[in-house]
């Protein structure tokens, strides 16, 4: 991931993410079209025009033997406007506010807020458009079988980035009634690894656009990139 994205959301979980029980295909039975089941999870998020979700997010870092966790909600109105606001670490964000990305982590660096356009980061921010809209021109897919995350079960899927990219790979889990996302995790190039939990989605809830304004605090420096 850019510089940016890896330390926007370098973040989640109070505790250890449950690993789940992953599941084989039953012999005899035909694999699902991971790119089909893609597909019906990337038109699901389309016919929102909003929603919020808790996260959990849990980022290791093997080189330095690091282990950041953290969680909050993440609400986004498309097209434009995003927010992470954080409930560990308190009063830490991440807010797109339909012209310019802002990073403000208090919990770190109260004297600094970090402010740019959107553009790649602001992308791969958005974990819909980054691994559901058009997969196939973006990576190799593969159907890793069935596993219960947070008692839904759900299908599991390998993607491969067909050209360069800032990771390695990624999976996603989704939900196998629903097509919601429930799970993702990143390898970046570096080694470390992101898992983001998501849960408790709220559809279609009312956003004005000051949901996703951002001043920041009085005496704090606003650092352009």
């Amino acid at each position: 991931m850019s510089g940016l994205w890896a330390f926007a959301v370098g973040l989640v979980l109070s505790g250890p993410l449950s690993p789940g029980t992953e599941r084989a295909v039953p012999s005899g039975q035909q694999e699902p079209d991971p790119l089909e089941i893609l597909g019906r999870s990337a038109k699901r998020y389309e016919s929102m025009s909003a929603f919020c979700t808790r996260f959990r997010q849990r980022l290791s870092v093997p080189l330095l033997d690091q282990v950041t966790d953290s969680e909050g909600e993440l609400c986004q109105r498309p097209p434009g406007y995003f927010l992470m606001r954080f409930s560990h670490p308190e009063g830490d964000l991440v807010v797109i506010d339909g012209e310019y990305l802002w990073v403000y982590f208090p919990s770190t660096d109260p004297g600094v807020v970090f402010r740019s356009r959107p553009d790649a980061a602001g992308a791969r921010l958005d974990f819909h458009q980054e691994f559901l809209a058009n997969p196939a021109e973006k990576y190799a897919v593969a159907y890793g079988g069935t596993e219960d995350v947070g008692g839904n079960e759900t299908h599991v899927l390998e993607l491969v980035p067909r050209g360069p990219s800032d990771y390695r790979g990624a999976r996603v889990w989704l939900d196998a009634k629903n097509s919601l996302l429930r799970r993702v995790e990143i390898e970046e190039l570096n080694e470390s690894l992101r898992t983001v939990e998501l849960e408790g989605l709220r559809v279609d809830p009312s956003l004005e656009e000051d949901t996703f304004r951002f001043t920041p605090p009085k005496g704090v420096q606003i650092v352009h990139r």
